[in-house]
């Protein structure tokens, strides 16, 4: 398949910048968390995904062909994630800041736009590849307006405090870096790799890895298991 001059520029730094998420994103999973460099990752991975969503609304715009609806559903929903993941630890403890009422607007427009879309195409009012599941636009658009009533609780709880402060913003970004990872060795990025590898259990070892360690951290965190030092210093930086 012959592509454009501006959409080989596109992809060239849709792969660059998809490098940068999966790196930054494997470095604060795998590093001492409330560290300086688990900060510092964090905060490449959360830039590096904005960035991201730049430059899938640009080729949504510039090169349409090379975007589906579902694609930009996911980004749309995976940068709304990372955002108030992002804010939830930039956030004094017991307090809410102006994005804090915003991301339940925010949230139930991408749940919104998912479901519409994948009403278009289920009733067959908008043409879809024939790899993309129909089901994956209503599980995107029942996941933000799922997120859009935690959302909501926050707010009507004045914000989060201690261990649920820290669980809310490492589900969010693990979820995002796992869907991220997974969409690089198993979906449409598998491309990069070699024919014979595509589809092999190799590939699937990665976004396994990245599900076994969000879960473990997860359940530390959620069992009050991270140490009252730990959770401090991830508090005050993320």
């Amino acid at each position: 398949m012959n592509y454009s001059a501006i959409e080989t520029v596109l992809m060239t730094i849709h792969g660059i910048v998809g490098a940068c998420v999966v790196l930054s994103g494997a470095s604060a999973l795998l590093s001492k968390k409330g560290s300086i460099f688990h900060r510092n990752s964090g905060k490449i991975f959360a830039l590096a995904f904005c960035l991201m969503a730049g430059v899938i609304l640009t080729t949504g715009l510039l090169a349409s062909s090379l975007i589906s609806t579902l694609g930009i559903t996911y980004t749309a929903l995976a940068a709304y994630l990372v955002l108030t993941s992002w804010a939830t630890v930039r956030t004094p403890p017991a307090t809410l800041d102006r994005f804090s009422y915003v991301a339940p607007a925010l949230a139930c427009s991408i749940g919104i736009m998912s479901l519409y879309w994948g009403g278009m195409a289920a009733l067959g009012y908008a043409e879809i590849d024939d790899d993309i599941p129909v089901a994956a636009y209503f599980v995107f658009g029942g996941l933000a307006f799922l997120t859009a009533w935690g959302d909501v609780s926050v707010v009507l709880k004045g914000g989060l405090v201690g261990v649920q402060r820290l669980a809310r913003h490492l589900w969010r970004m693990c979820f995002v870096f796992y869907l991220s990872t997974a969409t690089l060795f198993t979906g449409p990025g598998s491309v990069v790799f070699p024919e014979d590898v595509r589809g092999s259990w190799v590939l699937m070892i990665p976004e396994l890895s990245v599900l076994a360690l969000s879960l473990y951290w997860l359940t530390k965190v959620l069992r009050n298991k991270y140490g009252e030092r730990g959770l401090r210093k991830s508090e005050q930086g993320g």
